[in-house]
Order: structure tokens, then C-alpha cells, then sequence
């Protein structure tokens, strides 16, 4: 299966064809993939992405940021082309993406922003690392489980991955969790490509399925309150994962003491939804801080 670049919006296109430059560093044991984007020397902003998902989820975000940032996107351990290490416990990826930044951009506080599983690991960086950061923004994880909160897919993974014959079937069998309709077709079509990889005379996602399912708590609101950085919270103004307990939660406890920005027209997985409504949220936020 091929998607045509012409079926991209022009924005797209030219968000694609922005340079980005890859590599990898070795974190306690871990090789780390990365991508940046922009002038090194600008302030670091590092893009954390979500559960079985990888740098490339941020592929025409980042290009709109990079204006102002150097943006880096990594890939959590056992996701996107990290390897697999059997150790994914959540801290230890806030160490991976602490370490990512200050190897990139040494002696320079960086920003995260951390989308579903990514801002969670955004707010324990935040706790562990704050006094090294700039400030954090967590993209639609909510600070509290919902009351009435489904089951996690994650946690109900098949532990073996499975392989597909070929390619397209691999291809077709993609979809994005928790699962909702998306606004922007091209895009998932581009992460879609980028999510598997040839191995034992098939294809398999490039996920490691016990990295997907671990222990969490239910609820962040103390350490975000705590925070020892600058800290803001968005959330798609259409997504299940912020119900109405969820925003009432918001509203009560961090009214007055951080920013909150709901992105109209989307739903948990925002990028795919309103790409450039997010760019404008982010710029928005972080030319506030700056």
C-alpha cells in the first residue's frame, strides 16, 4: 500500500519536505532513536509521543515549532526504532527524554510536550527533573482517571508480536488507540508507514508489546500542583479520555494556577485531528512563557 504525496494537503507537503536530522543515544543501556528539527542552538522543545506510537507522530508539528525551537522528538524505549529492553517503567522513560535533551542541547533547560502516554511521562520528568526544565505541557492525559474509565486496550495486548505476511497486510490492519475517527487521513497514513518493520520473513508493528501495558497511577493531580516548573494542560474538546468529572477536576483545582487550552475539534489523538490548531496552542503557550 502506497499514499501518494499529492493526496497531502500543501501545508503537509511542506511540513515533509522541512529538513530533520536523526540518530541515537545510548540511555542506561537503551539505544534512544531521535529526530530533530531546526538551529541547534535555539532553546531545546523536546515532542514525547503516546503508547505504541513514535517520534513520527509528531512529523508535521514539529517543522511549525522549529521556527523558534529545536525540536526533538525521541522514541521511548521498545517503541518506533528504540530498542527493546524489557525495562519500560514509566520513570525510566522520563529519564530517557531528560537525558536525550541535555545530550542534544547541553547546559540549556528544555521544554517537553507530551501527548497521551508522553505527558504522563512529561509530569514525572517534571517532578524528577524540574529545576532542570523549562516548563511542560501535557497533551490530553488526564490528571485523573475518568469515573467511568473503560478497560486499556494496552492491557489487554497480545504479549507475542504478531507478523504479517506482507507489507500492505500490515498496512491495513493499522488503526490508532483508543480508537476514533480521525480528521486527517494523510496522517495517519504517513505514521501508519512508519509504525512496522520487516522481520522474520513478514511484518510486525515495531512496538514491543510488553512495553505497552504498565502499572500507573490514577491520579496526577498533587504532582502537577507541586510542580517545580512551569506547567500547562490541553486537552481535544472532543475526547473521551477528559469526561465531564474530568474537566470539573480541572476547573476546581487548577483554575488561577495553570493555563488549560482546549483544542475545539478533536478528539484524543489531537494531531491527527487539528494539526494547526495544536501548533497555534503550543506557540501560544510557550511564547507566554518565554
Amino acid at each position: 500500500m502506497t499514499f501518494p504525496q499529492t493526496d497531502f494537503p500543501h501545508w503537509a507537503q511542506t511540513a515533509l519536505a522541512e529538513s530533520s536530522w536523526e540518530g541515537f543515544i545510548d540511555v542506561d543501556g537503551a539505544w534512544i532513536h531521535y529526530i530533530t528539527w531546526g538551529d541547534v542552538t535555539k532553546p531545546p522543545l523536546v515532542l514525547i509521543h503516546g503508547n505504541a506510537a513514535c517520534g513520527e507522530w509528531w512529523r508535521f508539528i514539529a517543522p511549525f515549532l522549529a521556527e523558534d525551537y529545536y525540536v526533538i522528538a525521541p522514541d521511548l524505549a521498545g517503541m518506533g526504532d528504540s530498542s527493546h529492553t524489557g525495562r519500560y517503567e514509566r520513570e525510566r522513560y522520563a529519564q530517557q527524554v531528560v537525558t536525550v535533551a541535555q545530550t542534544l542541547a547541553p547546559g540549556r533547560k528544555p521544554l517537553l510536550v507530551g501527548h497521551s502516554l508522553g505527558g504522563m511521562v512529561a509530569i514525572l520528568a517534571g517532578n524528577a527533573y524540574g529545576e532542570q526544565l523549562a516548563g511542560i505541557i501535557v497533551v490530553d492525559w488526564p490528571p485523573q482517571e475518568p469515573e467511568l474509565k473503560d478497560p486499556s486496550p494496552f492491557d489487554l495486548a497480545n504479549p507475542q508480536p504478531r507478523i504479517y505476511p506482507d507489507r500492505d497486510s500490515a498496512l491495513a490492519r493499522f488503526k490508532v488507540v483508543p480508537k476514533q475517527d480521525v480528521n486527517c487521513a494523510f496522517y495517519v497514513q504517513h505514521i501508519a508507514q512508519h509504525s512496522i518493520k520487516a522481520e522474520d520473513g513478514g511484518w510486525r508493528w515495531k512496538f514491543d508489546p510488553a512495553a505497552l501495558s504498565q502499572r500507573r497511577k490514577p491520579s496526577f493531580v498533587s504532582d502537577l500542583l507541586a510542580m517545580r516548573c512551569p506547567a500547562a494542560l490541553m486537552w481535544g474538546a472532543l475526547t473521551a479520555r477528559f469526561d465531564d468529572s474530568v474537566r470539573r477536576l480541572c476547573r476546581e483545582k487548577f483554575t488561577g494556577i495553570l493555563p488549560m487550552t482546549e483544542i475545539p475539534n478533536s478528539r484524543h489523538h489531537v494531531m491527527l485531528d487539528e494539526p494547526l490548531a495544536l501548533v497555534t496552542a503550543l506557540r501560544t503557550q510557550l511564547a507566554n512563557w518565554r
